[in-house]
């Protein structure tokens, strides 16, 4: 029987290390061999974990060095085939949010200029990979020139949609692993988005988005939330053999970007700092709440693309 390759990132390996089982909320009510997950294609096999766990979030998160890939071999458990027009975006994807020339912000707009292209000839039905791989070296030319850099700082700002994705935050239900006071305080500035009228929404996105500015754990460790972005990408296999879709693709992104910055800047609003801690107890809660509340658009791609721009 023919291997595949079998990818661990270094995270993976680290959790796989520990000498005492997790005991976060999410785990005491789990059984299994959760958080572990297994993504099992004909072609290749992801090992990854589940980060509503906080252990598994902070060896995810924390680590500069967290996806370094461990690659063996191992024999296929799955028929579902990861075709070469899949697997090239999906690396393509990966490459620019790990670009070093790239700002985390910068590689979201990189990625959302490849997946307006790669949704334009797939409607075209020319799904040639090496399309997409030409497209890459383009985009890669261009982050090495400081080019995507200057483009991503003159999109024209479109605050209705940032007003608009703030609002939704209202309908989140985070189970938070925090102090009873704090939790309460999170929990009901989340839940005053939901009824806001439309000026004071606004102000309060102003609010954030300079209480973002001040948060000097994440611009000091930029590493946390690029991160987040990269387990998105490789967890997922994004954009995935099942996408039609590649705006509500990059919509997913920036949405959870934009959320995890915000949930961030609410914090700190109250608290003297943001510690490891707080990101991990506010990642892990989110990532828990994401998983049964899945995105997904209503409009065409490229107005989707548009849209997930404008969070970023």
């Amino acid at each position: 029987m023919e291997l595949i390759e079998h990818y661990q990132p270094e995270y993976v390996v680290r959790f796989a290390e520990r000498k005492r089982a997790c005991t976060c909320p999410a785990c005491q009510k789990s059984a299994g061999d959760w958080p572990v997950t297994q993504l099992k294609l004909k072609n290749q096999q992801r090992d990854s974990l589940d980060a509503g766990c906080e252990t598994a979030a902070r060896e995810i998160l924390l680590n500069p060095q967290a996806f370094v890939l461990h690659t063996s071999t191992t024999e296929p458990d799955s028929k579902q085939v990861f075709n070469t027009w899949d697997e090239t975006l999906n690396q393509l994807c990966i490459n620019l949010a790990v670009h070093p020339a790239l700002a985390l912000e910068s590689s979201l707009y990189a990625i959302g200029v490849l997946l307006s292209k790669a949704q334009r000839y797939r409607d075209n039905d020319q799904c040639d990979p090496q399309e997409l791989l030409t497209m890459g070296e383009q985009l890669s030319a261009l982050a090495d020139g400081g080019i995507l850099d200057e483009q991503m700082r003159v999109l024209p700002p479109i605050e209705v949609n940032r007003v608009e994705a703030l609002e939704q935050m209202g309908a989140m239900r985070l189970t938070l692993n925090l102090p009873a006071m704090q939790k309460m305080s999170m929990m009901l500035k989340l839940s005053e988005l939901a009824v806001m009228e439309p000026a004071r929404l606004q102000d309060r996105l102003r609010e954030l988005e300079a209480g973002i500015a001040r948060n000097t754990l994440l611009t000091d460790q930029p590493h946390i939330l690029r991160n987040a972005l990269i387990y998105k990408l490789y967890g997922e296999c994004l954009p995935g053999p099942d996408a039609d879709n590649y705006g509500d693709v990059l919509m997913s992104l920036t949405r959870m970007m934009f959320q995890l910055k915000m949930l961030c800047a609410m914090w700190r609003e109250d608290n003297a700092q943001l510690t490891h801690d707080d990101v991990v107890a506010l990642f892990s809660a989110w990532f828990n709440w994401q998983r049964g509340n899945v995105w997904k658009g209503a409009n065409s791609a490229d107005y989707t693309l548009l849209c997930g721009l404008s969070l970023i």
